[in-house]
């Protein structure tokens, strides 16, 4: 008898990756010399098509002299835009608007003198883009334990943001040791719906199946989010880029397997993957 096998409803490219794609791929159309500033969303697969599309990936703007340069969907800082226009760059802002918001709430409530907080990878683009909106004043925590290392002064405003792809369960340890250090404290929980679904979905999957994939770039945070999430209650639980990782050993004598797909990771790949666990 062969195995079962579940793909998450909340599986592939959410809202804005999405919406990044179709503006990229549609505006770039008539356009000479198209670049984009880093990946347009950390998928391999998904870069390796635009490329065929014939558009080029910089990692500064330094590195050309004229054309369009495409902003990714993780955002860039409030400099990029005045950079680009002053070479004379046509600009295709693919920045999320989920992060979009974030972004605008750190410089909002930086501008009313709030130490901004972000619950967020540091090294990532997309909180590097919330700091810059910030005016590089923001506080950056990884985790709640990173957010009680804090040195938190009671006698001034802060606010929390998170970057959109974090761990809702964290996030609310956070705000809930925050609330109860501060007198002058409000958040704004900017972790998107499509995470919070996708993180719901999968621990539900890893406690009801015996096997769960999941589907993501390398880079890709939020679906390294839902591998560790998976992991930590099913421990057959593996993460793939595509469908030439999966290994054969895996499925033995299973009966019930869970697939589930980061929000960069384009539905080819996950239909690619599929197919090759039902051979």
């Amino acid at each position: 008898m062969k195995p079962k096998i579940t793909l998450g409803k909340h599986s592939g490219f959410c809202f804005g990756v999405k919406r990044a794609y179709d503006l990229t791929c549609v505006n770039s159309k008539d356009c000479d010399d198209v670049y984009i500033l880093g990946k347009l969303v950390h998928n391999n697969d998904v870069c390796e098509d635009l490329y065929k599309r014939g558009i080029k990936e910089i990692k500064a703007l330094s590195d050309i002299k004229e054309g369009t340069v495409i902003f990714t969907a993780h955002g860039v800082g409030p400099g990029f835009y005045e950079k680009a226009s002053a070479k004379g760059l046509k600009i295709i802002d693919t920045t999320c608007p989920k992060v979009m918001k974030a972004q605008r709430i750190a410089k909002n409530f930086a501008g009313k003198k709030y130490q901004v907080i972000v619950f967020g990878d540091k090294d990532h683009k997309e909180v590097k883009s919330i700091f810059e909106w910030s005016g590089k004043k923001a506080k950056i925590v990884g985790s709640p334990t990173e957010a009680k290392r804090l040195k938190l002064d009671k006698a001034k405003k802060y606010c929390l943001v998170a970057q959109t792809t974090q761990n809702v369960e964290e996030f609310k340890k956070i705000i809930a040791f925050l609330r109860s250090n501060l007198k002058n404290f409000v958040f704004f929980n900017t972790i998107c719906e499509s995470t919070d679904d996708r993180q719901k979905e999968i621990r539900n999957l890893a406690k009801t199946n015996d096997v769960v994939v999941v589907i993501g770039g390398k880079d890709s945070a939020n679906s390294k989010m839902l591998h560790k999430i998976s992991k930590s209650i099913n421990k057959k639980s593996y993460f793939v880029e595509n469908s030439k990782q999966l290994k054969k050993n895996w499925f033995s004598d299973i009966k019930k397997i869970a697939v589930s797909a980061g929000a960069s990771t384009p539905e080819w790949i996950i239909e690619e993957v599929i197919n090759k666990i039902q051979k």
